[in-house]
């Protein structure tokens, strides 16, 4: 039995790098042009997931594109100060709901 959970881990770890490395943010958190990009990081040998954050500022080019840069101005850096206690509050979301599903997935095992 110890086998088989050990096994159904393994090929959900491999299916959520598989679904981590389709370059695809797990969440991005915004407040005006500035917007925090979180990825999610598949945990290695039985450690959990782990989450990392990109800040960037979007702007608009001379020529009507938007792009995005992390060169941020000393009013960025203030209202950066307002969007990262946001970030990490959907972390804690997205952790929490990491764990959910962990637990969902540990009683669906032991019930068959």
């Amino acid at each position: 039995m110890a086998g088989t959970r050990t096994m159904v881990n393994q090929q959900r770890k491999e299916k959520a790098m598989t679904q981590t490395n389709n370059n695809q943010p797990a969440s991005t958190v915004r407040t005006g042009a500035l917007k925090g990009v979180i990825w999610k990081n598949a945990g290695k040998d039985g450690k959990p997931d782990r989450y990392s954050v990109n800040y960037v500022r979007a702007y608009k080019t001379a020529e009507g594109q938007w792009k995005d840069t992390s060169s941020f101005s000393e009013v960025d850096n203030l209202k950066l100060g307002y969007l990262i206690p946001k970030v990490n509050d959907r972390i804690a979301e997205l952790k929490a709901s990491d764990r959910e599903q962990e637990q969902s997935n540990d009683a669906e095992e032991e019930g068959q």
